[in-house]
């Protein structure tokens, strides 16, 4: 048994090394019948130029091929990294969908589009968004993935387009309980968004002096 085993091992080592002279043998043939220009015939009833040549087409064949598969991989990159340039802060899933692309060509040119550092990469608790690299500041990156969020974002856009809104307002224009909105807010006001303040038994919400133009800039890039 061990002896069979070892045996094609040996095979298979020897199979794969004739595979790699064979193929070596046909780029070296097809680069001399290249010469100025001139591909070099052979002889219909050559027996010995009829095998060579056919290897040669062959290898010829199999390069044309790679070159459309790289030339169809570049299209699709790029389309994915436009999209992404044009639609800061979407998510993995948002790319698929939107470009009716499979998952797995999403992934894999989305990996070599950020070890390239064309993108950047967010992490927005269990979103992965993604942002055109040296585009957008972390902070920027932060408040255009907040805006991707419903909640979040309808409050962030309503209190930048009012200046201030008071608690029961804002509960009724978003259509939510008190206790849902003062969750989404405490949420904000600790990320550093929002101001609160009280005018006897009202609150009141704005955003941060210092952050104000930021969501504005942000809101701007999301059209």
């Amino acid at each position: 048994m061990f002896l069979w085993r070892f045996s094609l091992k040996g095979n298979r080592i020897l199979s794969a090394s004739l595979t790699i002279i064979i193929i070596a043998f046909s780029f070296v043939l097809v680069t001399y019948s290249l010469q100025d220009g001139v591909i070099r015939t052979v002889g219909a009833n050559s027996v010995e130029g009829a095998q060579p040549l056919m290897l040669s087409v062959s290898f010829m064949a199999a390069i044309g091929y790679h070159k459309d598969y790289n030339s169809l991989n570049q299209s699709t990159r790029m389309e994915i990294y436009a999209f992404v340039k044009n639609n800061p802060g979407t998510h993995f899933r948002g790319i698929c969908d939107s470009l009716g692309l499979p998952i797995g060509v999403v992934q894999y040119h989305l990996r070599l589009l950020t070890r390239a550092r064309w993108i950047s990469v967010y992490h927005d608790r269990r979103y992965r968004r993604y942002f055109e690299s040296k585009r957008f500041g972390l902070t920027e990156m932060k408040i255009i993935s907040l805006l991707r969020h419903e909640t979040a974002g309808r409050i962030l856009t309503l209190l930048s387009e009012r200046g201030s809104i008071f608690h029961k307002d804002l509960a009724f224009k978003l259509d939510m309980s008190s206790q849902a909105l003062t969750w989404q807010i405490n949420r904000l006001r600790k990320m550093g968004l929002i101001d609160v303040l009280t005018d006897g038994m009202k609150v009141r919400y704005l955003l941060n002096g210092e952050k104000a133009i930021t969501v504005k800039e942000c809101l701007g890039f999301l059209g």
